[in-house]
């Protein structure tokens, strides 16, 4: 399944003491090892220096990447609570429960249960909440 995540870019060409700024966004299906930062930045230089470069004279390598930084799809909005930051990207956690063997998982925002699950199965569950439901 795809991916789309937006980051906040600061960037600057070698030899270049100018810095830019902007939005890139990423799609998962572009990278073969999707939570490695390595094959990350090398993306977001590649896309880069296709938007900025003359056709004839692209050159990701020249690209250096100041500053990266996950952007949330709440944050165009003024104004906007973002969730994720407001919990500090904890949003969505594991509490033991009642029943023995389970785990409950929990959504600070509301004091929600998202689930109780065996404890097997609790990590596996708490990840799948919180890549459809957290930041992205």
């Amino acid at each position: 399944m795809s991916t789309l995540t937006s980051y906040r870019v600061t960037w600057q060409q070698q030899g270049n003491e100018k810095s830019q700024t902007g939005i890139r966004v990423v799609d998962s299906d572009e990278m073969t090892r999707p939570c490695d930062p390595e094959q990350l930045r090398a993306l977001l230089r590649k896309m880069i220096a296709n938007r900025f470069q003359p056709i004839s004279n692209i050159a990701p390598d020249s690209i250096v990447l100041l500053d990266v930084v996950p952007v949330c799809n709440c944050e165009p909005y003024p104004g906007a609570n973002c969730l994720w930051d407001a919990y500090k990207g904890e949003r969505f956690y594991l509490v033991a429960s009642a029943r023995h063997g389970y785990e409950t998982v929990c959504d600070r925002h509301g004091d929600d249960v998202l689930g109780i699950v065996r404890n097997s199965l609790s990590v596996e569950f708490l990840t799948m909440v919180r890549e459809k439901y957290s930041h992205q």
